[in-house]
């Protein structure tokens, strides 16, 4: 698959509407893992875990969100239920965090694509963090503008 494909774009846009479907009032992200082949293996969007109610405390109060939600890229991964060596991952709206980084390293993923560079002003630890690991274990990340 190319850099660019009009398949990254579709994935993108089809991570996108993924998103959506969360119920995080202030970030909703959506994830799309997609084999060689260009065949949908997972999706996920971040959100509580199952059978953990969707309270207003819980989404409105960032410090408990934060402690609970499952990230849309956990997700994706959990529900794949198969191999996922040599897959790429679609990301919207950002780069992935070091957390979900070292988890797409572990499960064999081996290109991101994202619309959006990583976000250095709002988590530089993290994005220090995520582009080494990608670095060190072989992990193209792709950054596709204009999705």
């Amino acid at each position: 698959m190319s850099a660019h494909s009009e398949w990254d774009a579709r994935f993108l846009r089809m991570a996108r509407e993924i998103a959506t479907w969360s119920k995080d009032p202030s970030t909703k992200v959506g994830a799309v893992i997609a084999d060689p082949k260009n065949r949908i293996v997972s999706l996920g969007y971040n959100g509580l875990p199952r059978s953990v109610a969707d309270t207003a405390h819980r989404l409105e109060d960032r410090e408990t969100k934060n402690r609970i939600v499952v990230h849309a890229e956990e997700n994706a991964i959990l529900f794949a239920g198969r191999s996922l060596q040599f897959c790429s991952i679609y990301v919207w709206p950002f780069a992935t965090c070091a957390h979900c980084a070292a988890l797409i390293v572990q499960v064999g993923i081996n290109r991101v694509v994202v619309p959006a560079p990583f976000y250095r002003e709002y988590a530089p630890i993290d994005a220090r963090l995520t582009e080494e690991m990608y670095k060190e274990a072989d992990v193209r990340y792709v950054n596709l503008d204009g999705v």
